[in-house]
């Protein structure tokens, strides 16, 4: 085989695999008012996608099951868990929590056990919420105030918290739902939705009061503001990665691949 002919092949295929390696998802927020939109990563700049349907009530969290496509949104105006169709943003009711008291506002799904977890500012607690039925139960209480919201780093298995009274960055015991403060904030003042990018590794905040999306330090807990995400009162954020790869990508690696299977044969 011709040595040239067989890097160039492979440097075809090293530039496919890569571009498969770092695909990027996309950042989508949602608010009280139903308004569902994607989040420029590099910006903050929110655009406004459409509206889930009005049959959820208040929307609050948002949760994506990348294994299954599926994602959640929780509404804190009938406590109940509803799946949502991002291309027509329509809602299907799985159910209801089980406990008018519930008020889901923090909602994120832990790929590693397979378990949907939401948090409710009536009581602090954290529950693990079932995927067919909607059902909630508890596993234990904070003893924090207010609206907690939570976010699953894939990577270390770790799940993180902030609470709205508190202005701080927790981390969360799933077991009993004790939290563990890991520092300040210092910078938002209302911090809502937190979402894990799994493709760069960063853990991005919403804040509904100063309206920026940050990052956070989750050895710190501080935050590091990106851009301004527009008036409004976003509450739920989520990353949905890039799983399909580009056809064009795919093409490159069957005719990189195809190459040089023909001239291993000669």
């Amino acid at each position: 085989m011709n040595a040239q002919y067989t890097r160039a092949c492979l440097l075809g295929l090293a530039v496919a695999a890569t571009a498969l390696s770092f695909g990027q998802g996309r950042l989508y927020a949602v608010d009280s008012s139903r308004a569902f939109s994607e989040i420029d990563m590099a910006t903050g700049a929110k655009t406004v996608l459409g509206s889930v349907s009005a049959n959820a009530g208040t929307t609050g969290g948002l949760a994506y099951n990348a294994v299954t496509g599926t994602m959640y949104v929780t509404s804190t105006g009938n406590d109940s868990l509803y799946t949502l169709d991002t291309t027509t943003f329509a809602a299907t009711l799985v159910g209801a929590y089980g406990d008018s008291a519930v008020v889901m506002h923090g909602l994120e799904y832990n790929s590693t056990n397979g378990t949907l977890y939401g948090s409710s500012s009536h009581n602090g607690g954290l529950y693990s919420v079932n995927t067919v039925t909607g059902a909630a139960t508890l596993i234990g209480t904070s003893g924090l105030t207010s609206f907690t919201n939570l976010g699953f780093n894939s990577a270390t298995n770790t799940m993180y918290a902030t609470n709205s009274s508190a202005d701080s960055f927790y981390s969360m015991n799933t077991l009993t739902g004790a939290m563990t403060l890991i520092g300040p904030l210092t910078g938002p003042t209302n911090p809502n939705g937190l979402a894990y990018n799994s493709d760069n590794g960063l853990l991005y905040l919403v804040d509904n009061s100063t309206d920026i999306l940050y990052t956070i330090n989750t050895a710190t807990g501080a935050a590091t503001a990106i851009g301004s995400t527009g008036s409004g009162n976003l509450l739920g954020l989520v990353y949905v990665p890039d799983a399909v790869p580009e056809p064009a990508t795919m093409t490159i690696l069957g005719l990189g691949a195809l190459a040089l299977l023909r001239k291993k044969r000669k």
